[in-house]
């Protein structure tokens, strides 16, 4: 009886057997799948080339068919040369490829079911991940250690993004080779192992958390875990300028609900957005399915490209302990723009600054129906820019503000430019935006009050076209 190897077809791993083994299921030590081992090599080659198992659940050629009368044996069809030199470029190609199963893997391969998508392993990993897509629902298998410290393994189903954008998707389950194992959606500068990149991720309890890293090569970081365990859930993260946000939610007709706070990252403007798992353990692969996979992108130039779209989110609870007019008491939170107008709760959907005004509003299109609008008298953004605004109670005259709400009689406003309390504190304007913190109380009896960041969207108008001559 003579020895060979052959190669797991999901890890790579190297195992040996003899010929009175092949047909036979064996378990590879390092993944644990169950693999049906290949038939021995011809003579005098057991020892040159290494061969590739087959998963059990997949048809190997049986021998009945190879020994029916009249039908040629697949190494007589093919020369073993070939079989084998196949084998070896599978196994060590560093990718697995079903063909008729429509699962690719490796490096940059492209999904031909899902336009525009490509699919890779990032970083070093000890087992090559697959991805595949049927019917809006993608389905990633991923080795890896972690995406954490200094540098990450993991796989990604991702495409480029240029500027502003976001992805959302429903986490519909986990394969739990780690407690710590992740899948999530992620927005990352480049495709190395150190990259900058914002992850809104769920664990294999169900648990989500963001996690960053602010620079390439720096140590990440995270925050609490939320919306407790279990799934499906749902994730997205956003990308506004340098501004990244993450949320979650547990039910489809949910609002979302943020992930830890707005995070700062200096990335440049062409990056990667994506699906993405990671097994937290090397060498085994973890398995998730996503759905409801929602990519929104702003890939057009200039100040006058629409934002992208930003979820529906859950405004934080109002309390009246958050509303004062005095400055000295004024805290501004490491938070999206919350607080309520009117009696109403209110978190920002959409910051501008357009016509010498600073407007912060729920909504991104048509008139502003809730929200509120500061204006500055035409100044241009430039002239704010690294400026603090500080308004006490007793100010004589002040910066108009306006406050815009809709009850059953349809939408309202109430005007200030006496008698409220704000600290507004302007920074550098670049790349068409103007970023800020707002703490804004106004004097009326339902005490409304805003505070929070901001990273408002520089809107210039438009030069007027000249008239023809008259002739």
């Amino acid at each position: 009886m003579s020895e060979y190897k052959y190669a797991c077809p999901v890890c790579g791993q190297h195992m040996r057997c003899d010929s009175s083994q092949a047909g036979t299921v064996m378990e590879c030590p390092t993944c644990f799948q169950k693999i049906t081992a290949p038939q021995a090599p011809a003579a005098g080659d057991g020892q040159k080339f290494v061969l590739t198992g087959t998963k059990v659940g997949e048809r190997p050629l049986p021998k009945a068919v190879e020994s029916r009368p009249g039908v040629v044996p697949v190494e007589k069809r093919f020369p073993i040369w070939i079989l084998i030199l196949i084998s070896v470029l599978l196994a060590a190609g560093g990718g697995i490829f079903y063909f008729g199963g429509k699962h690719f893997g490796g490096k940059n391969s492209r999904l031909p079911t899902a336009p525009g998508w490509l699919t890779s392993d990032i970083g070093a990993v000890g087992a090559a991940g697959s991805a595949s897509e049927a019917k809006g629902v993608f389905t990633i298998s991923a080795s890896g250690a972690d995406i954490w410290r200094r540098a990450d393994g993991f796989h990604c189903v991702y495409q480029p993004l240029n500027g502003d954008g976001s992805l959302s998707a429903q986490v519909l389950n986990l394969k739990n080779t780690d407690e710590w194992a992740k899948a999530g959606v992620m927005i990352r500068e480049t495709t190395n192992a150190n990259s900058a990149f914002a992850l809104a991720s769920i664990r294999s309890d169900g648990q989500a958390q963001i996690i960053w890293r602010s620079a390439t090569g720096e140590e990440a970081a995270a925050s609490a875990m939320a919306g407790g365990k279990g799934f499906p859930k749902s994730v997205k993260i956003v990308r506004s300028g340098n501004a990244f946000s993450a949320y979650y939610r547990v039910n489809a007709g949910d609002g979302w609900l943020p992930l830890g706070t707005l995070q700062t990252i200096n990335m440049a403007p062409g990056a990667q957005i994506g699906l993405i798992v990671c097994a937290h353990h090397d060498g085994l692969l973890s398995e998730a399915q996503f759905d409801q996979v929602t990519l929104q992108t702003n890939n057009q130039a200039g100040p006058a490209a629409a934002p992208p779209a930003v979820p529906k989110l859950i405004a934080p609870p109002a309390n009246d302990t958050n509303w004062t007019l005095t400055l000295d008491e004024a805290v501004i939170p490491n938070a999206p723009v919350a607080g309520r107008i009117h009696g109403q709760d209110f978190i920002v959907e959409r910051a501008a600054y357009q016509n010498g005004a600073l407007i912060l509003r729920q909504g991104t299109r048509g008139p502003v129906e809730s929200g509120v609008i500061i204006s500055f008298s035409g100044a241009q953004p430039e002239a704010l820019a690294g400026q603090t605004i500080n308004v006490s109670a007793d100010t004589e005259k002040a910066a108009p503000v306006s406050l815009r709400w809709k009850d059953a009689n349809g939408v309202q406003k109430g005007n200030y430019d006496v008698g409220y309390a704000l600290r507004l504190e302007f920074g550098a304007a670049a790349k068409g935006r103007l970023p800020g913190k707002i703490y804004l109380c106004t004097p009326d009896a339902e005490k409304s009050y805003l505070m929070g960041t901001f990273n408002a969207y520089i809107i210039k108008p438009k030069p007027k076209t000249p008239a023809p001559p008259r002739k």
